[in-house]
C-alpha cells in the first residue's frame, strides 16, 4: 500500500518545508494493522533530497508469545527518513561483495517527483514491534484443562 506526497514544490529550493498531518488505512501484508495510521510529519528540502521527520501511531494485532491469544498494541513513534533521487547500484552476479553504506538506506525520489511513504512507515512499525510480543507482563500461558 503506499501514500505518494508530490514534492514538486518542496525541491525548488534547499529550506523549503511542507508539512502534512493526515490519517490513512494502510495494508501491509506482514503486519495486522487495526486503525488508520495517523501521520505527522514534516518534510523539508535538505539540498541533497527531502528529510521526512515526525510521528506515526497507529494499533496492531499481535498473537501474544504466552498463550496464543490475540491482543491489540498501541505504537507510537518518532520517524526520520532520507528521501533521495541518488540509488546505490546493487552488485551484479559474480561480482565481488560490497559494504553498505548510509547512502544505501535512502529511500527513492520517484521521477515524477513523489515520495512514497508506505515502505518506510512499514519498516518503522516493524522494528518498533517488540521480538516476543506480550498481551501483558502477567501473562501465564497456555493454560491446560484438567
Amino acid at each position: 500500500m503506499s501514500k505518494k506526497i508530490d514534492v514538486s514544490e518542496l525541491l525548488k529550493a534547499v529550506g523549503n518545508e511542507e508539512r502534512v498531518k493526515t490519517s490513512e488505512e494502510f495494508n501491509f501484508t506482514e503486519l495486522n494493522i487495526v486503525a488508520p495510521i495517523d501521520i505527522n510529519i514534516k518534510l523539508l528540502n535538505i539540498g541533497k533530497g527531502i528529510l521526512l521527520s515526525g510521528t506515526i501511531g497507529t494499533v496492531v494485532r499481535l498473537s501474544c508469545c504466552r498463550c496464543l491469544e490475540e491482543f491489540d498494541l498501541t505504537v507510537n513513534l518518532e520517524i526520520e527518513e532520507e528521501y533521495s533521487f541518488k540509488q546505490s547500484q546493487a552488485p551484479k552476479k559474480g561480482k565481488k561483495e560490497i559494504e553498505l553504506k548510509e547512502k544505501d538506506f535512502v529511500f527513492p525520489i520517484e521521477s515524477d517527483n513523489t515520495i512514497d511513504l508506505g515502505e518506510a512507515i512499514r519498516q518503522n512499525i516493524l522494528t518498533a514491534l517488540p521480538i516476543k510480543p506480550l498481551c501483558s507482563d502477567l501473562c501465564k500461558g497456555i493454560r491446560r484443562e484438567k
